[in-house]
């Protein structure tokens, strides 16, 4: 699915949202969210290429694999928590979108955290 289709098919469930949430607001919430779901699944299929190349990449390069899973859980992360917190605004609670977003950034740290130990422990032995 090209980037065309999946924008169209976002502009067509945003106009059906506003025509729906008229007659049952709670019908929009529903259909907001599974276009949303829709497009992120897209969204994943086009990454698809870029994380093969991006593993290719780093292989050649010598990186370790852990470092290139630890970016790819962080990025999920990042993208699953944009999704969800612009949906707890969408429903009108901006509130629990904000403490989505810090939730997702607390997960971002506790995955980073192998990287930053071993990054430490790198310059740690430089400095010996």
């Amino acid at each position: 699915m090209n980037v065309v289709a999946v924008c169209g098919f976002g502009i067509l469930a945003a106009v059906l949202c506003v025509i729906v949430r008229r007659i049952n607001p709670e019908s929009a919430l529903g259909i907001s969210v599974c276009a949303g779901v829709l497009i992120l699944i897209a969204a994943v299929g086009m990454l698809s290429p870029s994380i093969d190349a991006m593993n290719e990449l780093s292989e050649q390069a010598g990186l370790d694999a852990d470092i290139v899973k630890v970016l790819f859980k962080a990025l999920a992360v990042c993208y699953i928590t944009t999704l969800s917190a612009d949906c707890a605004r969408d429903a009108g609670e901006t509130a629990l979108g904000s403490k989505l977003e810090f939730a997702g950034r607390a997960a971002v740290t506790v995955i980073s955290l192998p990287v930053f130990m071993s990054l430490a422990q790198l310059v740690t032995d430089l400095l010996q």
